[in-house]
């Protein structure tokens, strides 16, 4: 690892921003746009724009069946907890409050039920239709990314010949030059050699000189092709950006969506002016009003206490 990504790391950290573009395992990372197949980095961005619309759904879609599993398991605790209520040996106020209250709290499920509705219909749904819209599939493709890379391929299809004449010519060019340099060394030595035959030395002089020409012969090829790159680059450059600045766009209208939606999530999941938390507040003050402790008392002290009738004994007579 070395020390430009240490620090372009540190600072990513510091920053609170995650590493970009997956340093560590892109291929495409840092690299000039306008070299051979670079353009699939574009491409595996709309790929990626893609499968996070999918994750987008899932996850929201799990928000929701939690909200939609509490829901549930609220309105069983509620069933069970009234019906042991009333199998206790509670009674009079306290009973009824107690009651009262397990259904108050069980209103809290329709706050629930309208977050669930908020984030299937304002988050979930939204970004469904907008995966259909913008992602339109046919049998292996997402048509629109298929259409940006087919247009990349298509630019880069006579560059690439052009790159291939290139790299071919520059070969020769240098072979041609390395044997050059062989003969000169050659040449040298055999013109410092005082027992070689002037037969030998006319043969390597002939050698040179066919070397020479051949690498001026190459070197002209070689640079003609580096000419023609040179004038071939505005237009190659131009119309590369043109199909890189309609991915952008493709990929901006995808964080624009993401970030209505994450408002959206925002707004599903505020309860501040929720009117069923009024009225469990109603619910719960009205059952509570209606505890009386005292009541309670005096109502057991009438039936089981002391203002009951004790039947007292007295002396009885055998009767016959």
């Amino acid at each position: 690892m070395n020390l430009a990504f240490i620090f372009l790391y540190d600072m990513l950290n510091r920053s609170g921003q995650t590493t970009p573009e997956r340093i560590l395992s892109n291929p495409w990372y840092d690299k000039g746009f306008c070299e051979p197949n670079q353009y699939k980095a574009a491409i595996d961005r709309c790929n990626g724009g893609y499968d996070s619309c999918d994750l987008f759904i899932h996850i929201f879609s799990e928000r929701a069946k939690i909200e939609r599993n509490y829901i549930s398991d609220l309105e069983k605790w509620s069933a069970t907890s009234i019906k042991e209520i009333s199998q206790t040996k509670e009674f009079g106020t306290n009973k009824k409050c107690w009651i009262d209250v397990i259904r108050a709290s069980k209103e809290i499920a329709n706050t629930h039920s309208d977050i669930v509705q908020r984030l299937q219909e304002n988050v979930i749904d939204k970004m469904a239709s907008y995966k259909k819209e913008n992602y339109g599939k046919s049998i292996l493709h997402v048509k629109k990314i298929k259409e940006f890379e087919r247009d990349f391929e298509q630019v880069q299809k006579s560059w690439i010949k052009l790159l291939d004449k290139i790299n071919k010519a520059k070969k020769e060019y240098q072979d041609a030059h390395r044997q050059l340099k062989k003969a000169e060394t050659a040449e040298k030595i055999i013109e410092s050699d005082r027992g070689a035959e002037e037969e030998q030395k006319t043969k390597v002089r002939l050698s040179v000189s066919t070397y020479k020409k051949e690498c001026e012969a190459l070197k002209s090829k070689y640079q003609q092709y580096i000419e023609e790159m040179k004038n071939s680059r505005p237009n190659y450059e131009n119309s590369m950006k043109e199909v890189l600045d309609r991915t952008h766009a493709f990929e901006k209208k995808r964080l624009a969506q993401f970030k209505a939606l994450f408002t959206a999530l925002h707004q599903s999941l505020l309860i501040d002016k929720d009117t069923h938390l009024k009225e469990m507040s109603e619910q719960f003050t009205k059952g509570i009003n209606c505890h009386d402790t005292e009541k309670d008392i005096q109502w057991w002290n009438s039936h089981f206490g002391s203002d009951t009738n004790t039947a007292w004994p007295s002396f009885e007579e055998l009767k016959d």
